[in-house]
Parts: structure tokens; sequence; C-alpha cells
């Protein structure tokens, strides 16, 4: 691992290294397992798209459903480990990503609705018409879904386009020197409009169809709703951690099982 990449994920402040952030989704990842075995036992199929792609090599163990928590406990202890190793106080990284997350959450949902309704007109009906809310495990799979997403999407996805942009930029720059700052900024950008425009592609059934777990017809709107969020979510991770950013990302998704749509935040300008 180059000293880099070894400052990303861990040289960083309490709440963005990922042993931190990852002890802060477990309560998301614990959920999510829940959700999933009691939707499965009803006979139901419905998985996250993300989880589904990051399970699949697990597949080769036949889908036992105590692996998943064994790899689930694993993880959580050597997280703890390392966050102990690093000398963060569960106070100041764990609690504080939860919670600062969760106050980003609640705001995420009416910022994303006034720009988007009320000044470029492009909410998404599909997104936000007025539906029963689902029963409880389903949503738990859609609320503690996020903390896959942003596993993938605002880790894995984000932070290999940052790596190839520092990279590419250096390249195209003439910079050898790795550590150089010159590069940082147009990679940055690059990696979070990357990431986002992956997020939002996908739910699209032309995208994930080939998985198994179903998509959604192209629709602008549904895609410029999903990008942007994306964009807020990728610029979260980025600078509070991606543990902030999952439950920013459970909070938003809560919002919308709850039925806190246009009705609720615009009023009568939806009218």
């Amino acid at each position: 691992m180059s000293e880099e990449l070894e400052l990303e994920l861990e040289g960083a402040p309490a709440r963005r290294r990922i042993s931190t952030s990852l002890l802060a989704m477990m309560p998301l990842f614990a959920l999510y397992e829940w959700a999933r075995a009691s939707v499965t036992a009803d006979g139901g199929t419905w998985r996250n798209t993300s989880e589904a792609f990051l399970s699949r090599p697990l597949e080769l163990f036949g889908g036992d459903e105590r692996v998943r928590w064994v790899l689930l406990g694993v993880v959580a202890l050597a997280a703890g480990l390392r966050a102990w190793q690093l000398g963060v106080r569960a106070g100041e990284g764990v609690l504080w990503s939860i919670l600062e997350g969760a106050t980003f959450g609640i705001l995420l949902g009416p910022l994303m609705m006034l720009l988007l309704g009320g000044v470029f007109d492009w909410l998404p009906e599909a997104q936000l018409g007025e539906v029963a809310p689902p029963p409880l495990d389903m949503a738990g799979l859609q609320l503690a879904g996020a903390a896959w997403e942003e596993l993938l999407f605002r880790f894995v996805v984000l932070l290999a386009v940052y790596q190839l942009g520092r990279w590419l930029f250096r390249f195209l720059d003439g910079d050898e020197e790795e550590g150089s700052e010159r590069s940082r900024w147009p990679a940055e950008v690059l990696a979070v409009v990357a990431s986002s425009l992956a997020f939002a592609a996908s739910h699209l059934d032309v995208v994930v169809g080939w998985m198994g777990v179903g998509g959604e017809p192209y629709d602008f709107t549904l895609f410029a709703w999903r990008a942007f969020a994306g964009l807020w979510l990728a610029t979260i991770a980025r600078s509070r951690g991606l543990g902030v950013a999952a439950w920013t990302h459970a909070v938003f998704n809560l919002g919308l099982i709850l039925g806190s749509g246009p009705g609720v935040f615009l009023g009568g300008a939806q009218g």
C-alpha cells in the first residue's frame, strides 16, 4: 500500500478513518442482515444491488447466512482493534459519526427538494409519490442498504477513481512527485462526479439487470435526483467520513420511507 493511500484510509481525522467508519456502520449492516433474513423467510427475493454485487464471493459458501454473520463479526473486531490501536475514542469517532450523519440526513431531503423542485422542477414523481409504508423488514432493507451503497460507491468506486485521477493528472502535468497537491483537487472532482453518476446508473435495469436483482427504466428526473444525492454523499464521505455518509444516506432513506415528500417540504409551491 502506498503512503498516500494509507494516509487516505487511516491517517485522516478520527471520523474519516475507515476503521472508525466501519464501526459506525455496523448497526446498519446488522439491521440489513436481519431484514434480509426476514424477507427471505417470507418468500421475498429483494436485495440491495450494491450488497448483491459485493457479496457475490460469498456464493462460494452456498449462501449460508452464518458465514455472513461471522464475516460481519470479524470485520467489526478488526475495525475495533484498529481503532483502539490508533487511539480513537468511541465518542469522538463512532457516536459522533452517527449523530452527525443523522443531522445531515434530516437536512438533505429538504435541500434536494428545494433545489431540484423549486429551482429546476426536476422532482421525480416515482420516487416521491405518496405510497404506503413498506413492512418493517422491507423498510429495514431500504434503510440499511444505504451502508452497502456507501461502501461500494463512496469507498470502492470513489477511492479507485481518485487514485487513478491522481496518477493521470500527475502524468499529464509531468509531475512525478507522489505527494504533490497539484493533482489532488482535479482528482477529487473527478472521483466525486464519476462515483455519483455510477451511483445513479446502478439503479437502472440496463446496468444491473444481469445480476437478477432488478432495476428501473431510465427517467431523467429520477437519474438527476440520485446523481445529485450522490454528489452530496460523496462530498460528505470525503470531508467527514464514510460512516457519516452512510448514516446521512440511511436517515435520508428513512424520510422517504415515512413519506416526507414535496408536500411536506414544499407545501403549495408544488401545487
